[in-house]
């Protein structure tokens, strides 16, 4: 997978403030539109599987499906709208929250108002729902990681499309598999690369105490490592293993960490300032060798890249500094 700093949706889903599954909508749209477009006969068995063949046409006649978000629909508004001639199925999205009490119920009284004589309704969510006994169910109930593995397994069909379906497709599996919202085989080296993350961890702790700062281990869903004086992070995504990455948490001044010719810069609404600056150490590249170097070797290698790092980020701070937040946990 990409590092997700360099895709495109999850540069964009930054600025989603507040609206992460209206984003998720809009994202799973736009790339099915591209599909029934570019790669007419993947995308109808997308939208074939997303409905369970209820809306299944040949490929010559993609065009004649019809996808919406956000629809206008009297008191509702589902999230996302396929519609043909003749039929039209509801999609309500969710990635996190619940459905409001009364919600399917309420789009089945507007579905029946419709005018089309077939529809269906789907819900698509991270995990399972639960419902009340009393509480209408849905005609057709998804999970994300069933979507992606549909996309996934799509993948040969689409590259042999085109160089623009093909990389849509891949940046929406590498933004959901940044979100977690992605299933991966378990390996039978899992057990191993637990213990070597564990003493990769401990290394981070040792050179942390060798340079200076107190160190604090900050695990989440999506990465573990360390948090380095409140001001600073060291550790690894577990989107992206083969990098140890270095980034600020603290207010930055921009134009002087573009200056300095190395690492990169994102936008993050809970950093002071809003920027942050990153640098990475690709652990398996020719001139790092990590992993076969010897345990006081890694230890010198990694002394060498947190100094460099941390006299880089003073570099660059602010004069300025407000009081640093947590930093929020990753839906």
């Amino acid at each position: 997978m990409a590092s997700p700093a360099n895709n495109l949706f999850h540069r964009l889903h930054k600025w989603a403030w507040r609206q992460d599954e209206n984003f998720l909508t809009e994202t799973l749209a736009v790339v099915l539109e591209q599909l029934l477009a570019l790669a007419p006969d993947v995308g109808v068995r997308l939208v074939s599987k997303l409905t369970a063949g209820f809306i299944d046409l040949p490929p010559e006649d993609a065009t004649a499906i019809e996808i919406r978000t956000q629809v206008e629909a009297g008191s509702g508004r589902p999230d996302l709208e396929f519609r043909t001639l003749n039929r039209i199925a509801w999609m309500e999205v969710k990635a996190e929250s619940e459905l409001r009490v009364g919600q399917l119920e309420g789009y089945r009284v507007l579905l029946a108002e419709s005018g089309v004589a077939e529809s269906r309704l789907i819900l698509l969510t991270r995990y399972p729902e639960t419902y009340a006994s009393e509480a209408a169910r849905p005609d057709l109930e998804l999970r994300w990681f069933e979507v992606a593995d549909w996309f996934e397994a799509e993948l040969p069909a689409v590259v042999a499309a085109g160089e623009v379906p093909a990389f849509l497709v891949q940046q929406f599996l590498d933004f959901l598999e940044a979100r977690s919202m992605t299933l991966t085989q378990v390996g039978k080296f899992m057990p191993e690369g637990l213990r070597a993350m564990s003493n990769l961890m401990n290394m981070l702790v040792e050179a942390a105490a060798v340079c200076g700062v107190t160190a604090r281990k900050t695990p989440e869903w999506e990465s573990t490592g360390l948090t380095l004086d409140k001001k600073y992070w060291v550790g690894v995504n577990f989107s992206n293993p083969e990098s140890l990455w270095f980034g600020t948490r603290c207010k930055i001044d921009p134009e002087a960490a573009s200056a300095l010719g190395v690492g990169e810069l994102d936008e993050e609404n809970w950093v002071p300032g809003r920027v942050r600056w990153w640098r990475n150490l690709e652990l398996e590249s020719e001139a790092v060798h990590f992993f076969v170097r010897s345990k006081v070797g890694q230890m010198e290698c990694l002394e060498g890249f947190l100094r460099e790092c941390l006299a880089q980020a003073r570099s660059i701070e602010a004069a300025d500094q407000p009081p640093i937040p947590e930093e929020p946990v990753a839906e």
